[in-house]
């Protein structure tokens, strides 16, 4: 409380400089949370912004993630020795994929740029490279498979 004194109240966007008597800009980017990705500050005010593959949410400050129609869904792999489980993210499960006659399934990828998931499937006398495609509708294509010298295992 300030008695026999004048207290200095500054616009939106602005701040009492430390001489009480003036204003200056508000950093708002200082202030954590104000922009869910990136913020840049300017004159009495700030604007947020979001990354490549993000979209402004109405409040102009939170982003999402684009999600257009031609875009398949994101999925989650979950691989172990027998199986390679594929699922959305709501936790529906899109495709089962599971070794055969013993062999162990090692070293899972996923090829981004041809939307492809390729493991090395192995016995005791032989490796195989294999890979599958998956479609934009969430399908799996027929697998296709190399065969690996042992001295490369």
């Amino acid at each position: 409380m300030l008695r026999n004194s004048t207290r200095c109240y500054c616009e939106d966007g602005f701040e009492v400089k430390e001489d009480g008597r003036s204003c200056k800009d508000q950093d708002e980017c200082a202030i954590y949370g104000t922009c869910s990705q990136t913020c840049r500050n300017t004159y009495g005010s700030y604007a947020c912004s979001c990354v490549e593959g993000y979209i402004m949410q109405p409040d102009n400050k939170s982003c999402r993630a684009k999600s257009e129609p031609t875009d398949r869904p994101p999925m989650l792999l979950i691989a172990n020795s027998e199986t390679i489980e594929v699922y959305y993210l709501n936790g529906s499960k899109m495709a089962t994929l599971s070794s055969i006659n013993g062999n162990e399934i090692h070293t899972l990828d996923f090829i981004y740029n041809e939307d492809m998931i390729c493991w090395i499937q192995s016995r005791e006398s032989s490796n195989q490279l294999k890979c599958i495609q998956i479609t934009r509708t969430g399908r799996l294509t027929d697998e296709w498979t190399i065969n690996i010298l042992q001295s490369f295992h």
